[in-house]
């Protein structure tokens, strides 16, 4: 595996290890697999018999991913998994603090930019509907975003930076060491929450979380001119911009979408971002 020099180095540390466990050999070839026959199959079905939700898939998705989180991943996985969580909210919040105030009312936990996302226990995953909840946050960031307030206020963003994720509780990843099997790495773990929204959501539901990534192109955006003056950034950056990575539009077909590439492409992105933006001075010297 290639260390990406545009990738923290603890991020390229952590797949290199993975590709020597037997999950990534054996059993990531065969959900690849399966996955890409199983899709030519349940889209139709579900256009045709599950296009709108009936109330219980969010619960169902969230459950089988809190019972992967606590008896298959590795802590690793679960770690990763957490992070992005956490981080996703913080950058938004950092890049929305000059375009729109928080609501007055705190939303439901995981399910708000501005909402709590401490994770106490593993069981916070499904009680609080963490998985769709959190790819509603890509299109919150879009209606909140305000490109002329953004630009007004640079050099205001520029001094600051977004909030430290430990504030938030990590808690679950102890049941996660207490009770997993340590089988599924981050690689595996990324197709199988793929997989499971794609075999519980409604047609509606499951296109929202494949095109779940507009954010992206707006995150992307305002680094670009966080940094403009810092070239080096701004060459690390331009990695992130290939047409697969659904930069280029925003209509993803649930045919030809690539789990692989929600993790190179949107959470080691995130990863990448908060990174910069809590260490690097916008105006390097």
């Amino acid at each position: 595996m290639k260390r990406f020099p545009h990738i923290p180095d603890r991020i390229n540390e952590l797949f290199n290890a993975e590709k020597k466990h037997w999950d990534y050999v054996f059993l990531r070839p065969i959900i690849v697999f399966v996955f890409f026959f199983y899709r030519c199959f349940i889209f139709p079905i579900k256009f045709l018999l599950h296009r709108l939700p009936v109330g219980c898939e969010g619960y169902l998705i969230d459950r089988t991913l809190s019972f992967g989180m606590k008896y298959l991943a590795r802590t690793e996985a679960v770690e990763l998994l957490i992070r992005h969580v956490q981080i996703e909210p913080l950058i938004y919040r950092h890049l929305l603090s000059t375009c729109s105030p928080p609501a007055s009312q705190l939303p439901r936990k995981f399910n708000g930019i501005d909402a709590s996302f401490d994770i106490d226990s593993i069981a916070d995953v499904h009680r609080n509907n963490m998985t769709i909840g959190h790819d509603q946050l890509s299109y919150e960031m879009g209606k909140r975003f305000n490109k002329n307030a953004f630009l007004k206020n640079l050099d205001q963003l520029r001094k600051s930076s977004p909030e430290d994720h430990n504030q938030f509780s990590k808690k679950a990843m102890e049941e996660n060491r207490r009770f997993s099997l340590q089988w599924l790495g981050p690689t595996n773990v990324a197709i199988m929450i793929v997989f499971v929204i794609t075999i519980f959501a409604d047609l509606k539901t499951a296109m929202k979380a494949l095109n779940s990534f507009g954010s992206d192109s707006i995150v992307l955006w305002c680094m670009k001119h966080l940094y403009t003056n810092n070239p080096a950034v701004l060459i690390d950056l331009d990695f992130f911009m290939q047409a697969e990575s659904n930069r280029g539009h925003y209509n993803n077909s649930p045919f030809f979408a690539n789990p692989n590439q929600y993790l190179y492409y949107h959470i080691v992105f995130d990863e990448c971002v908060y990174e910069i933006l809590r260490t690097v001075a916008p105006n390097p010297g």
